[in-house]
């Protein structure tokens, strides 16, 4: 029977919503992959890096959430626009011809995107969600059509039932949206340093998560080793380092505060691999996460201060920063340090991590920075003395010097260093001096420990991190 374009397209756009909104059902109840993740990371993985760095930019922490209800909200009217083309060119098995299409759709996505945490079950429910939801939608809208041999009171109930179920299905994805930018909005940017140890509640978070980051039972989870798992307690029961080490993301834009330092403890990587068999060929250890994210590392570059933490400020990690263990790697970017680690093993040739395989440096060091902290930019300050302050980091190389200019006529002055933390934590600086009235344009630059400053030409911070001197602008009366 064939449809007004209308009523095909009202028909469409409510599978659709069904359809989704068994999907974001299955993410909650058993770990089903969501298309609309899937999709957006598949975007992410085309889009040109200037134009994935630009919506970074743009959007910020609701960068993402936004993909996510942008995919949603895409595959609703696909579904839509499906329907009213199926249509025109069959009266016939309308729900058969979509749902194989559905399927289809779904199947290619599902493999394309699927991560290493999708079973091949759960990518199977997924395609008979989308592929099943058009034959059920179109069932029960027979059901309350005008031709249907059924009482009008009936016909009447159906409807009714019909759309019921569609609006609870919008109700849910949009509950599991608005819940998203809700956490999305809460993920804030690190704090300014004014003290040596970040706080855990002003510690930076970033995640790849479109509908939020995993949550792991600590009785239930195991460090999966090629010989062996380890479980949380036996993991507590190693012997611990602490280790204060300031972490860094390789999307924080110069003067940013995608930065932060804390106090790590855990046990070493090295004790934790000699509880299994390294094969002698191995170069790399590839790492496996509970949300699905991988990353690698050379095996000849681990060192005794190289850990697999529990801690984070003498407290048990928390969920946003890895619960129950994460790597800590010194001299890396946050990328190559994973969250929620369920699974370690070997190889000889590299296996590039998620990051890497958007387009994002393989290495991920720690670029050399400096940030100006006090003035904030665009004070307003007497004229005097006035005294500027702020944090450098180098990562593993040090920080040995720090300089200031505000002339314009290129002398850089230097700066007080406070004494080192730690040889993987930021370090304070400050230099007082006095200034006249009049506009200031203060620049910073930092010193490595191997005598290298850090390169004052403008970079983006795709794909191996932001290059460029830090500035503020002041106004001395």
């Amino acid at each position: 029977m064939r449809l007004t374009r209308r009523e095909a397209l009202v028909t469409g756009l409510s599978t659709g919503a069904i359809a989704l909104g068994l999907n974001y059902l299955g993410v909650w109840l058993i770990g089903v992959p969501l298309l609309p993740e899937q999709a957006g990371n598949l975007l992410i993985k085309v889009l040109p890096l200037g134009a994935f760095e630009g919506l970074l930019h743009t959007f910020g922490v609701l960068a993402r959430p936004l993909l996510l209800v942008g995919a949603s909200v895409v595959v609703v009217l696909v579904f839509g626009v499906a329907a009213v083309l199926v249509d025109r060119v069959s009266r016939r098995g309308q729900s058969l011809i979509l749902g194989l299409a559905a399927a289809v759709v779904t199947a290619a996505i599902g493999l394309i995107a699927a991560s290493p945490a999708n079973s091949v079950i759960s990518l199977l429910i997924e395609i008979a969600i989308f592929g099943g939801s058009p034959l059920v939608v179109y069932a029960a809208r027979q059901e309350y059509a005008p031709t249907t041999a059924v009482s009008s009171d009936r016909r009447l109930l159906m409807r009714n039932l019909f759309y019921g179920a569609v609006g609870i299905a919008l109700l849910g994805v949009a509950y599991a949206d608005v819940r998203r930018f809700v956490t999305a909005l809460a993920v804030k940017e690190g704090s300014r340093a004014i003290q040596e140890i970040t706080p855990v509640s002003d510690f930076y978070v970033v995640s790849k998560n479109l509908v939020g980051d995993p949550v792991v039972d600590s009785g239930s989870w195991r460090l999966n080793l090629p010989t062996r798992s380890i479980t949380y307690a036996e993991l507590l029961g190693l012997p611990a380092q602490r280790l204060e080490l300031t972490l860094e993301c390789i999307s924080n834009d110069v003067g940013g505060t995608l930065i932060s330092n804390g106090a790590w403890s855990g046990p070493r990587v090295q004790d934790v691999l000699a509880l299994t068999t390294v094969p002698a060929d191995a170069r790399y250890m590839l790492m496996e996460s509970a949300d699905g994210y991988t990353e690698s590392f050379l095996l000849s570059e681990l060192t005794p201060d190289h850990l697999l933490v529990t801690h984070l400020n003498d407290q048990p990690l928390t969920p946003a920063h890895g619960f129950p263990a994460r790597f800590i790697f010194p001299g890396h970017y946050g990328m190559k340090q994973p969250k929620w680690v369920v699974k370690v093993r070997f190889s000889s040739v590299d296996q590039q991590g998620y990051w890497e395989n958007n387009g994002w440096d393989e290495r991920a060091i720690v670029k050399t920075m400096s940030r100006i902290d006090a003035p904030a930019d665009s004070a307003l300050v007497s004229a005097g003395r006035v005294n500027f302050s702020g944090i450098a980091f180098a990562g593993a190389r040090r920080i040995s010097g720090v300089q200031l200019t505000w002339a314009g006529n290129g002398e850089w002055h230097d700066a007080t260093l406070a004494d080192e933390f730690s040889p993987y934590a930021w370090r304070f600086w400050n230099l007082n001096t006095s200034l006249t009235a009049g506009h200031y344009q203060v620049s910073v630059r930092a010193l490595d420990g191997a005598g290298n400053w850090q390169t004052s030409t403008p970079t983006s911070t795709l794909p191996n991190g932001a290059d460029g001197l830090h500035s503020i602008g002041i106004d001395v009366r």
